[in-house]
């Protein structure tokens, strides 16, 4: 019997394994997802107007990256304020596994960045009656031609509804069909720009609500 208990234990931990990578990779289940899912983004090419900022379609994402990264659809555009600010921001939409993985201090490393300061999480409020959406954010820096190009990137993960800075993501939304990521990227100049100051800060708070009519149909 004690010889038994271990082999029961071992079979347990195997099943539960098997399950939940079923879960990942749609194994178990016949599903319109994530396809449904990236069908309420907004449209690619048609400019988008949030509050004071006004929309720019950006460029199509590179073949090869959609297929690395396994994005089934994305939403992708530049952002201007009449003050003079601008921000860009890529929406990806996929399953969550691929989804989740990908987060800018591997990417960025890639396109030569180096992250200037650990990322920290962000809860940033919306009006009511939403809930608070929580951002990772962090800031990162690269070389070209000689000059320091610097730029604060915040990033939050979305499936039902609330939007969440996880520290697993992976885990976290391995039960839903599908997974949106939020990327909103700034670029600053060179120096200590105190997060408070901003003006992400404020793109967020009138972005998180149309986008949570958008793709959830209620306020977060």
């Amino acid at each position: 019997m004690s010889r038994f208990i271990p082999f029961v234990a071992g079979l347990g931990i195997l099943l539960a394994s098997e399950v939940l990578h079923g879960r990942w990779t749609d194994r178990w289940q016949t599903s319109l997802e994530p396809e449904a899912s990236c069908a309420k983004l907004p449209k690619q090419d048609e400019p988008l107007t949030v509050g004071s900022w006004t929309g720019h379609p950006g460029a199509p994402l590179d073949a090869q990256d959609m297929v690395i990264g396994e994005i089934a659809g994305y939403f992708n555009q530049g952002f201007t304020h009449p003050r003079g600010y601008a921000i860009n921001v890529l929406i990806v939409c996929g399953r969550p596994g691929p989804i989740a993985v990908h987060t800018p201090e591997v990417c960025l490393g890639g396109e030569g960045f180096t992250q200037a300061l650990p990322r920290v999480r962000q809860v940033i409020p919306v009006p009511p009656p939403g809930k608070p959406a929580e951002f990772w954010v962090g800031q990162f820096y690269r070389n070209e031609g000689g000059l320091r190009k610097d730029r604060r990137q915040f990033w939050t993960y979305g499936a039902n509804g609330s939007w969440t800075a996880d520290d697993n993501p992976r885990l976290a939304y391995a039960r839903y069909p599908a997974l949106y990521k939020i990327y909103i990227m700034r670029e600053m100049s060179p120096g200590d720009e105190k997060l408070d100051d901003d003006p992400t800060l404020d793109f967020i708070k009138v972005f998180i609500p149309e986008m949570q009519k958008r793709l959830f149909g209620s306020s977060p």
